[in-house]
């Protein structure tokens, strides 16, 4: 069986994903990236091992919408299952159009939604697009509860018919190097000057809508503001701001720049103490599995698909509303009352286990049975 995923750029976990799935028999599958920069976000990731790779060509019409690629036709003829990455590019629209033009059965893959999403009210023209293609794929391999929430609950969507891909990332490596844990913490500790301090970790681009800021004043508002540092693991457009805000509210911030490679990135999270994610509009926040991996409580908007399934409310950390310093501060100080950092983590850990990329074969193996 040969079997088509259509995605648009090669990352770190989808690589490790997919040649997971090429370990199930009697299948071949071939990766087609929509997006001419197939590397994306500077990932230094290397090529898929046991598939076939192909650039598609295409024409980007606007920013938000993605690229129009050509080759569609060929993929679907020559495929007998089609893995959509997505529901609203044209490629996708197309895609979902041919797969029902040939008769073949088509997956829409998709990697989550902010839970706010679920209940708000969408363009009708676009959820008319999106619902043509919903409504006629043979499965969805969504990610966690969210995804089955959003896809019933929107669009009425069989929730027997909804797969969870257990997306994640390379945990085993991350507990592995955690063997190596107080060399890692105590090492990047002193190239950060960092010392005895609470490390509160933030990971991943420094834009507008990941709120990095609100970090910042929440540490601002505890009486003992001097005994945290704030350790960003990432780079963006919003750095010298975040800087500027920590020094006018005496906030101790280190941050490293982006990491290309995932092992070094991976190593990082063991000078943390905790994590916290308070974004708006996060569709899930692959971070929250890395810190978890590591044994890292973890503080997590409501509005990050990932608080759903990974974040037991005081047991490995706490869902705050996003936008609120005064819950992140609240959650700052239960974190480390009593030491509950501690079991926290070891609870993290025990919750991220089941996020593996051996669950999610086991899913992708199930929704193809389902389909054939």
């Amino acid at each position: 069986m040969n079997i088509a995923i259509v995605t648009n750029i090669r990352s770190p976990y989808r690589k490790l994903q997919i040649e997971e799935f090429s370990k199930i028999p009697q299948i071949s599958i071939n990766v087609y990236y929509t997006d001419k920069n197939v590397l994306g976000r500077k990932w230094n990731v290397k090529p898929i091992n046991g598939v076939n790779e192909k650039v598609l060509q295409g024409y980007r019409l606007l920013k938000k919408y993605g690229y129009f690629n050509l080759g569609l036709v060929d993929i679907v003829r020559n495929n007998n299952v089609i893995i959509i990455g997505g529901y609203e590019q044209p490629t996708c629209i197309l895609l979902s159009f041919l797969c029902r033009f040939y008769k073949k059965p088509y997956v829409i893959i998709f990697d989550g939604i902010s839970p706010k999403k679920i209940n708000e009210a969408e363009n009708p023209v676009k959820f008319l697009l999106k619902n043509l293609v919903v409504k006629h794929a043979s499965a969805i391999f969504g990610n966690g509860t969210v995804a089955k929430l959003y896809f019933s609950k929107k669009f009425g969507y069989n929730p027997d018919k909804i797969f969870s891909q257990y997306l994640t990332v390379d945990i085993k490596k991350i507990m592995d190097l955690g063997r190596q844990k107080e060399f890692w913490r105590e090492n990047i500790r002193k190239k950060f000057n960092i010392n005895d301090k609470k490390v509160i970790i933030y990971s991943g681009r420094l834009i507008k809508q990941k709120n990095v800021d609100l970090i910042i004043k929440a540490i601002s508002v505890l009486e003992n503001k001097q005994e945290y540092v704030l350790l960003i693991l990432g780079d963006g457009e919003e750095r010298q701001n975040l800087i500027n805000l920590a020094n006018t509210l005496n906030v101790d911030l280190k941050i490293t720049g982006f990491i290309s490679e995932q092992e070094e990135l991976f190593k990082h999270y063991y000078v943390g103490d905790v994590l916290i994610l308070p974004s708006y509009n996060e569709p899930w926040g692959l971070v929250v599995n890395e810190a978890m991996a590591a044994g890292l409580p973890v503080i997590v908007s409501d509005e990050c698909g990932c608080s759903l399934d990974l974040v037991y409310n005081g047991e490995n950390g706490f869902i705050v509303r996003a936008g609120s310093i005064e819950d992140i501060a609240k959650a700052i100080e239960k974190v480390f009352e009593n030491d509950n950092y501690k079991r926290f983590g070891v609870m993290s850990k025990e919750i991220i286990k089941e996020w593996n990329f051996h669950n999610s074969r086991l899913m992708f193996e199930k929704m193809l049975n389902s389909i054939y």
